[in-house]
């Protein structure tokens, strides 16, 4: 019977997540892999994830979100060694075997508790207690944030080392892989912390109980307890010291509840909202993928009637633990790890979350289970009938699930379906979806329309600038970014998209004036400190490149990209730019040195220019070994329809063109970011009769006659 139920369970499980592997990256996917050089870029050494957050920002940065999660971004980053970092495919599929996993533990889980704390005559009344929980986890749509959205890889390895952990203190074997599973979990999600409670709120209850299981309170238990207690300590402590002892600091609508300066609406809400969770699991019908802003009215005085609920709430919860052995653990399990979201150690960036269900949903799982159980014991009588509506409820719950899958399918579905839910954050994330889609009509109603719930939303006023840029509505777009830096001043990215605008209007002194405006912001509690980065490294460089349009400020400009350098030091662009400029000026010396820093940082995307460089500089070997290399490929796309005439490189400086036509190219998804002349092509506008001209010439070898260099038509590369 139990190895019939580990099978069936997780095969369900399978099944109602299946469709999941066709989804892509969505919402908050994107920041933590694609966008997160902890992931995708493997010049990130390893030992930043110990002292990064979530997102790749650095924990003490003063706009770190706080998230704490190294094993996840390892287990992300060794995807993309393996795969890539771009394909989604492998992602899901390592998030629905997760999800299998842990559904066989919980039902193994569910069968063993069940029969360890029953007398052997009493064993068959809960003999399919594993089967009923197994299968409600497996099916249960609160699940699927945690499983088809990336991110929620997080909740599902947490849960795995929690519940890990729980059965091997359970069976009082090796303390030492017991705080090893703690360590684990907490590196997995921060409540991993809680397995600590939770072993401990075990003993407890086996000893209130008076179960002959409870060992004896000796000195050797004692010990056992306060070394797991002191060791969840020092990983706590460990975590404050590197973040420098911050706190994270949240924007008002992340936890809106969290700002009143009322007590009482603070206190009411917050006991609330564990209630609002629990109804969540009781009925799943109501699903978003943000419940932050206005989703959830706080309760401002005593006469909301949601107080009377929340009274009833706790009183059958309390009840519920002193009714029996296997109601208090299940209640513990679901209670525990939801502690650290109920706003009680301290505040956090939302009002509620699906994702932080999914190890609570164990113990009410096992709560079910073992309701169900009792019923079709004490009402013989009505098993068909017990057993008929259970059928009804699983199926209905897995059909939900299914449906709740198809929303995380892509970003557009997501979006629409939290529409109810949360209005303005979903028009708004919405409208950038259809922009990027090219979808502009459609785009710019969305973003009016969220802005008709909360008008002071920054994000929506520089998107909708964006869109007006896009479009050539130029006023309009600046009044846009005025609005966005209204209601944030901080945010980089409007002033950088602003100082555009007025480039391309020509008006220069309003540009010079907000691009040093820009260069000049703090991005204190920024939400992307990364983002705010970049903006401010764009703004320099084209504070640069207003600059050069001056010859009497050309010092200025060059001042300009040498502190874009100190911005982003890492960044292979800001040197192509200095490069260019200084190969402008005839100084090709300096730029072959500027070319070269940027290879060391990313060896092919700057390869064709350095090797321009050195062949004006007469280096013809250098430069042919440096073209050579730029062209190493590995399963690389394929280059079509080259346009201009081939270009005879001459050992005279002053006869080089590096203006040529553009590349025009085919390729598969996987290949964008791996074929150097793709990357040269498309991100830093290099030409196409460079690469023509090398797939020239007798020998491949680059050779001097009658003061011209030519290629052999039979030369091979691969």
């Amino acid at each position: 019977m139990m190895d019939l139920a580990v099978i069936l369970c997780p095969l369900v499980a399978f099944l109602l997540y299946y469709n999941t592997l066709q989804a892509g990256f969505v919402y908050d996917d994107k920041r933590a892999i694609l966008e997160n050089a902890d992931v995708a870029s493997e010049l990130s050494p390893l030992r930043d994830l110990m002292v990064h957050d979530f997102w790749g920002t650095p924990l003490n940065a003063s706009g770190s979100h706080g998230s704490y999660r190294p094993l996840v971004t390892l287990s992300f980053r060794w995807t993309a060694h393996l795969v890539g970092v771009n394909h989604a495919y492998w992602y899901h599929w390592t998030n629905v075997l997760l999800h299998c996993v842990i559904t066989a533990a919980v039902t193994m889980m569910a069968g063993r508790v069940s029969t360890l704390f029953l007398q052997e005559n009493k064993q068959n009344e809960l003999r399919h207690v594993n089967y009923v929980t197994g299968l409600l986890f497996a099916a249960h749509p609160i699940h699927c944030e945690a499983v088809a959205g990336l991110v929620g890889r997080a909740d599902l390895l947490c849960t795995f080392f929690v519940l890990a952990g729980l059965v091997n203190y359970a069976r009082r074997a090796s303390l030492t892989m017991t705080l090893i599973l703690t360590c684990t979990a907490f590196f997995s999600k921060e409540y991993g912390i809680m397995l600590a409670p939770i072993c401990l709120l075990y003993d407890a209850v086996l000893a209130i109980h008076g179960h002959p299981r409870q060992p004896k309170r000796n000195n050797g238990m004692l010990y056992k307890q306060a070394i797991l207690v002191l060791w969840s300590v020092a990983l706590v402590a460990y975590r404050f010291w590197i973040s420098d002892f911050q706190t994270p600091q949240f924007a008002k609508a992340d936890n809106p509840t969290a700002a009143s300066s009322s007590w009482t609406t603070r206190t009411l809400t917050f006991l609330y909202l564990p209630v609002f969770h629990f109804s969540l699991l009781l009925y799943p019908r109501w699903l978003s993928f943000d419940w932050s802003m206005d989703s959830i009215q706080p309760i401002t005085c005593i006469k909301d009637i949601r107080n009377l609920v929340t009274l009833i709430f706790y009183a059958i919860l309390v009840a519920a633990i002193r009714k029996t052995i296997l109601a208090a653990l299940a209640i513990i399990i679901t209670t525990i790890p939801f502690l650290p979201a109920t706003n009680v150690f301290a505040y956090v960036g939302f009002v509620a979350a699906e994702r932080i269900l999914y190890l609570p949903s164990v113990g009410f799982c096992l709560l079910v289970g073992i309701g169900v159980q009792k019923l079709l014991v004490i009402q013989q009588s009505h098993r068909t009938i017990t057993c008929f509506s259970l059928l009804i409820v699983l199926l209905a719950l897995g059909r939900r699930t299914i449906q709740r899958n198809n929303d995380w399918i892509d970003e557009e579905h997501l979006y629409r379906s939290g529409i109810e839910i949360n209005p303005p954050k979903a028009y708004g994330n919405l409208g950038v979806v259809l922009q990027e889609s090219g979808r502009l009509t459609e785009a710019e109603w969305n973003f009016k329309h969220a802005l008709s719930y909360r008008p002071n939303m920054a994000d929506v006023h520089h998107n909708l600038g964006n869109l007006f840029q896009q479009q050539g509505r130029f006023e309009e777009s600046l009044q846009a970014y005025d609005l966005a830096i209204l209601h944030r001043p901080q945010l980089a990215a409007a002033y950088s998209q602003k100082a555009k605008v007025l480039y391309k209007l020509k008006r220069w002194a309003e540009a010079e004036r907000t691009l040093l405006a820009c260069t000049q912001l703090t991005g204190h509690s920024q939400k992307d400190p990364n983002a705010h980065q970049s903006a401010k490294v764009s703004a320099t460089i084209l504070m640069a490149d207003l600059l050069s349009q001056n010859a009497s400020r050309a010092k200025e400009a060059e001042d300009w990209l040498l502190r874009a350098s100190k911005l982003a030091p890492r960044n292979p662009l800001v040197y192509y730019q200095l490069g260019e400029f200084l190969s402008a000026q005839s100084r090709h010396d300096e730029a072959a040195e500027v070319f070269i820093q940027a290879v060391q940082i990313e060896p092919d995307s700057i390869a064709i220019n350095l090797g321009a460089v050195l062949h004006v500089q007469g280096k013809f070997h250098e430069a042919e070994q440096v073209y050579l290399k730029a062209l190493h490929l590995e399963h690389c796309g394929t280059l079509t329809s080259p346009r201009g005439q081939s270009l005879r490189f001459t050992d005279d400086r002053r006869n080089v063109n590096f203006l040529f036509p553009t590349l025009e190219f085919t390729e598969s998804r996987q290949n964008i970011g791996k074929d150097p002349r793709i990357v040269l092509s498309r991100l830093l506008g290099f030409k196409w009769n460079v690469l023509q001209q090398l797939l020239r010439g007798p020998t491949g070898k680059i050779q001097k006659k009658k003061n011209k260099l030519r290629l052999s038509p039979t030369m091979k590369l691969f």
